[in-house]
């Protein structure tokens, strides 16, 4: 009969930290960032303690709800999470899904159109596109931040009004702002207060430089300008949750220069056109991909003039994109 194995001496030992009987009571808390397998975890009280989690909960994000409890060495363990009101993921290197953060209400999109050295003016809209398609498929509140605006000529700040016009006319807030003039800064904490929002954008856009007005106890490193490039170098290497002094968190992610969409349905991507909403379910057939069918009323809105042509390219590039996974 073969020998039974034992577990080695710190297997044992791990296994005996993370069993019931060896931990504290049960505590509600909020991952506040993740360090790869160790968590940040705020207590009811504002406290926060360094810990980790159990092996089968190994999807903690920032902002999840969970329930911890204290080992004998008085490190948190996480033994629960709590049910998610939304999740924002985005594909990593290898197209799997990666999990950014958990539990929001407003995702902040930071845009510039030209940076320290001068660029030329170029707005990157299908980046934007995709981001609102995965906040509307989440239920989370999109608002748009256009920053850096200081660096504008009036004619390019007028040409950023006309590229940007679809926006308002669908209904997202808009926002400007500079931290050098401190334009907008207002408008956006009324847009933060109360709620749980995340900054995203690509690197570069100035989300730390608007932490820091926003925090300015906590002093966000910011990224140099890279000479060759003109990008922003990643500064934020992990996702933080801060709270804002007007009340609500702010969540801050590291900077991505392109945001795939973690989504396998072209109803999926359909529901996440604000625009394309009145007119679902309307077409000549049930399951109408709003590419080439006839009845469409999706591309009779384009054709009318009521949904923008380059809004529809987007979607149906978006949907390509499925068939080619």
């Amino acid at each position: 009969m073969p020998r039974r194995r034992t577990p080695h001496r710190h297997q044992q030992r791990t296994q005996q930290e993370l069993s019931e009987t060896s931990l504290g009571e049960r505590q509600l808390g909020t991952v506040v960032t993740r360090y790869g397998a160790k968590l940040d975890i705020e207590d009811e009280h504002g406290q926060r303690h360094r810990g980790t989690s159990r092996r089968k909960l190994d999807d903690i994000v920032c902002g999840d709800k969970i329930i911890w409890q204290a080992n004998k060495a008085g490190e948190a363990v996480v033994v629960e999470r709590l049910e998610r009101t939304n999740l924002l993921s985005r594909p990593n290197d290898r197209g799997h899904a990666k999990s950014i953060a958990a539990n929001i209400n407003h995702v902040i999109v930071i845009s510039v159109v030209k940076g320290h050295l001068g660029d030329a003016y170029q707005l990157n809209l299908n980046l934007i596109d995709h981001y609102l398609v995965a906040a509307e498929n989440q239920n989370i509140t999109p608002v748009l931040v256009f920053n850096k605006v200081d660096l504008l000529t009036e004619e390019e700040f007028e040409r950023l009004g006309r590229d940007i016009e679809t926006f308002k006319q669908i209904g997202y807030e808009i926002i400007y702002t500079s931290t050098k003039t401190e334009r907008g800064l207002e408008p956006l904490e009324t847009q933060l207060k109360d709620n749980t929002s995340i900054f995203v954008g690509e690197s570069g856009v100035g989300k730390s430089s608007l932490i820091n007005k926003l925090l300015p106890e906590i002093d966000v490193k910011v990224g140099e300008i890279s000479e060759l490039s003109g990008k922003g170098k990643h500064t934020t290497t992990t996702t933080m949750l801060y709270h804002l002094p007007c009340g609500g968190e702010l969540i801050d992610s590291p900077g991505v220069r392109e945001f795939g969409l973690m989504l396998k349905e072209q109803m999926s991507i359909a529901r996440g056109f604000r625009e394309f909403q009145p007119h679902l379910g309307l077409c000549k057939f049930n399951n109408c991909s709003h590419m080439h069918e006839p009845g469409c009323v999706i591309m009779q809105a384009v054709d009318a003039g009521k949904i923008e042509q380059r809004r529809y390219n987007n979607y149906r590039r978006m949907v390509d994109a499925l068939t080619e996974v």
